[in-house]
């Protein structure tokens, strides 16, 4: 079965469930299991990945920083060695 057709066939089970329920309460009580299962979802399988995906993010963030600090103190130490050739040529 494709995937396509194994997508269908939970809409057609969701519409299904959809349709026994006879009041808001029903309704309601579906909403908080949902709400669970994607609270649960989001806790256990996305934030794992992201926090690791975050922290490798700022892992070469941090590495460019410090190189571009590097660059900035490379600059000024050369302005700085010009500065001081010139005011003892003079």
């Amino acid at each position: 079965m494709g995937r396509f057709e194994e997508y269908g066939r939970r809409i057609d089970s969701e519409i299904a469930r959809l349709k026994q329920m006879k009041n808001f309460e029903d309704f309601g009580k579906r909403v908080d299991e949902e709400l669970s299962r994607i609270r649960s979802f989001l806790k256990e399988d996305v934030a794992p990945e992201t926090e690791k995906r975050t922290a490798q993010f700022l892992r070469e963030v941090s590495e460019k920083l410090s190189e571009a600090a590097s660059w900035i103190e490379e600059r000024n130490a050369a302005r700085n060695s010009q500065k001081s050739e010139k005011s003892s040529q003079s």
